[in-house]
């Protein structure tokens, strides 16, 4: 090979290499950035008010064998139903964690915060499509479920009211309490409000809070 035809060929392989460096740099410059709707779906998560909640609540298989043992008594009211799984729920202790545990997760290793149980109730509610709602202020969160025959809810009873169901308060982080029982929130705290059946925000406009203490 001539050396005309070497330096042709070294002048091409350094043109090629600064052409690829250079798109490099361009794309890097021109990507779009990640939406919330990617971050979300890339990391398991669900955006609530601003804030990212890792999301793990759907029908687990894991769950309904717990979800037959604990209402197998109930004969299909609903009340019992939701009552029992509440209580089972109450019974794991309330424990601080760095990790972002799944229900499952709370389960095994009896313990979890408030979202981390909240999201276990939440999973055993959704087994028999009993609808629910997360309730989230700057520092807690807590579910609030739908009864499709609430008379038999304790009296006086706090709630929130939205498309014209009241979704009761079922605050899991209580060491002893039944559905309903006002848990010291004051409706001013309360930034988002998700729908768990729905899986998407609720406009905190949209509901109407009804506290009974």
């Amino acid at each position: 090979m001539s050396l005309f035809n070497k330096r042709l060929l070294y002048r091409l392989g350094l043109y090629s290499v600064a052409g690829i460096i250079a798109y490099s740099l361009y794309a890097r410059a021109h990507v779009l950035p990640e939406t919330d709707a990617q971050y979300c779906e890339r990391k398991g998560m669900v955006k609530i008010h601003n804030r990212f909640y890792k999301y793990d609540v759907y029908e687990h298989n894991e769950m309904k064998p717990i979800v037959d043992m604990l209402t197998r008594d109930c004969s299909g009211d609903s009340y019992c139903e939701i009552t029992h799984m509440y209580q089972y729920v109450l019974s794991i202790p309330y424990k601080e964690s760095t990790d972002d545990r799944n229900p499952s997760d709370v389960i095994n290793q009896n313990g979890g915060d408030c979202d981390e149980k909240s999201f276990l109730l939440a999973t055993l509610l959704l087994q028999k499509h009993y609808e629910c709602l997360l309730i989230t202020t700057k520092e807690h969160g807590f579910i609030a479920v739908h009864l499709p025959d609430d008379t038999k809810v304790k009296k006086p009873a706090s709630y929130v009211t939205f498309n014209g169901k009241k979704y009761f308060f079922a605050e899991t982080t209580l060491e002893h309490g039944s559905i309903g029982e006002y848990n010291n929130i004051n409706p001013q705290e309360i930034e988002g409000v998700y729908d768990m059946v729905g899986k998407k925000e609720i406009e905190r406009g949209k509901i109407d809070v009804t506290i009974n203490n």
